[in-house]
């Protein structure tokens, strides 16, 4: 029981990273805050939890939206009196190089992935001061690190991200650790438009030669979020199954 007793508050809990992340903490015995904008999906997380002998509650919360990021939180304290672990997770995803996208698809991707993860720090961090500690888990992307065409919104925002992680870690440390995943391809919802075809020829594209789980992103946030990386803030744990570290080059 890692979590045993703690609080967790996980956004973009209805599917993908973000409910693998809420099961998997609520089994080693964190009370979940399960925030999504979808509502049926989100409610589901938090059934699968209580079902499992855990403890959720759920927050409908469009985290582009500031008033409502504060409802959230609101109700984590006046559920469960405090938080000790934030994973800000929730993303959003429009395609286009810097010419193609909209401004409108440029400010809701950002806003989404990068500004919400600021949002939610701002105000969470206070109430983890104020408890005594805690840990804070943002999902990134190997695309914040690695030139990938027509996603240019997506990257500067999980870009955005590492630099967030290294500037929380710095100001807050020793008292609240900040630490990044970094995921390579991993299936989630955000894939819904991409064909079999196009699947697999992005998993050989990675050493391993298969794309990644929300699973298996889960058990890494699990490590950050728990004392298992107690010496660890500021880093960046990139989980890509090799894909940004090794060139893999095809001769057939």
């Amino acid at each position: 029981m890692l979590l045993s007793d703690k609080v967790a508050l996980i956004t973009g809990a209805a599917s993908g990273i973000g409910r693998a992340t809420a099961l998997l903490f609520a089994k080693e015995g964190a009370k979940v805050v399960a925030v999504d904008i979808n509502e049926f999906s989100g409610r589901a997380t938090v059934d699968a939890i209580c079902e499992a002998s855990g403890a959720a509650t759920f927050a409908k919360v469009d985290v582009a939206n500031e008033a409502q990021i504060d409802t959230a939180i609101q109700k984590a304290i006046d559920y469960y009196g405090r938080i000790d672990i934030l994973h800000s997770n929730a993303a959003a995803y429009a395609l286009g190089s810097a010419v193609e996208i909209s401004e409108a698809d440029w400010d809701y991707t950002l806003n989404v992935c990068l500004k919400a993860s600021w949002r939610f720090a701002r105000r969470v961090v206070p109430v983890m001061l104020a408890n005594g500690g805690g840990t804070i888990v943002i999902t990134a992307s190997v695309q914040g690190m690695r030139g990938y065409s027509g996603h240019t919104a997506y990257q500067v925002a999980k870009g955005g991200l590492l630099s967030l992680t290294r500037s929380l870690a710095a100001d807050f440390a020793p008292t609240i650790r900040v630490n990044a995943i970094v995921p390579g391809a991993v299936v989630t919802g955000l894939w819904d438009g991409i064909s079999e075809a196009q699947r697999e020829q992005i998993s050989r594209m990675c050493p391993l030669q298969r794309n990644g789980t929300p699973e298996e992103i889960a058990q890494a946030a699990l490590f950050l979020a728990s004392e298992m990386s107690s010496y660890m803030t500021g880093s960046c744990l990139v989980v890509d199954g090799g894909l940004s570290s090794i060139i893999q080059p095809k001769w057939d």
